[in-house]
């Protein structure tokens, strides 16, 4: 007899990829969708802002101007069967931080 041979877990995982990625692809472009809007908002408010005051503030200002569409962002985000309210809660300062820097780095 042969000795037995360990099972790769690759395969396994990789299917299991596949099907989460099909089933959250729908979800997938909701949450694109909302997130080009949102950083849309945030870069036209940021630069009319930015030529009255500071990147401070014209930053702080884009983030007030636009949350709605941030929190319909953050609600495509929920959607995902992937993630889970928590999960949304605890990136939501994370992305506001990397935004932020992304709006005051002069790419916004």
């Amino acid at each position: 007899m042969p000795p037995a041979r360990p099972v790769s877990p690759v395969l396994p995982l990789a299917a299991l990829l596949l099907v989460c990625a099909s089933c959250t692809a729908r979800a997938d472009d909701a949450a694109a969708s909302r997130h080009q809007d949102w950083r849309s908002c945030l870069s036209r408010n940021f630069r009319i802002e930015a030529a009255l005051s500071g990147p401070d503030r014209a930053a702080d200002a884009a983030f007030k101007a636009c949350r709605a569409p941030e929190d319909a962002y953050l609600a495509a985000l929920a959607g995902s069967p992937l993630l889970d309210d928590e999960d949304v809660d605890r990136a939501r300062p994370l992305l506001a931080g990397r935004i932020r820097a992304w709006l005051i780095g002069g790419r916004g």
